[in-house]
């Protein structure tokens, strides 16, 4: 049973975009792509699983996944600038990308676990 406290809808909402954050950012840009480009949507799809635990573990997992996401993409944060200047190119935009879902999928899952399940 799906409640108002259940992170399944944050989870399956998170692992979409890093799903299609995970495949642009290994179709689009010109080859050669190294394989790692697929490690977003690899947290995408975790992320869709763990929609469908129960409530403890899924925010566990999710948070986790979040985590993750946050490694490997944490440190594009500081290029923003030279991004947004186009300077930087689809590997800086991924990470970028991936980071900042991350840390809206973190602020999602802590309003939801703030919440006393139903």
């Amino acid at each position: 049973m799906t409640t108002t406290s259940h992170p399944g809808r944050t989870l399956r909402i998170l692992g979409a975009l890093l799903l299609v954050i995970g495949l642009a950012g290994y179709f689009l840009p010109a080859p050669p792509v190294h394989w790692t480009a697929l490690i977003p949507a690899g947290l995408g799809a975790l992320a869709i699983l763990a929609a469908w635990q129960r409530r403890g573990p899924a925010l566990v997992t999710g948070f986790l996944i979040c985590a993750l996401a946050m490694f490997g993409g944490g440190s594009a944060l500081s290029q923003i600038p030279a991004l947004l200047s186009g300077e930087a190119g689809p590997a800086t935009a991924s990470r970028v990308a991936t980071a900042l879902v991350a840390i809206g999928g973190f602020t999602a899952l802590w309003q939801v676990w703030r919440r006393k399940p139903a």
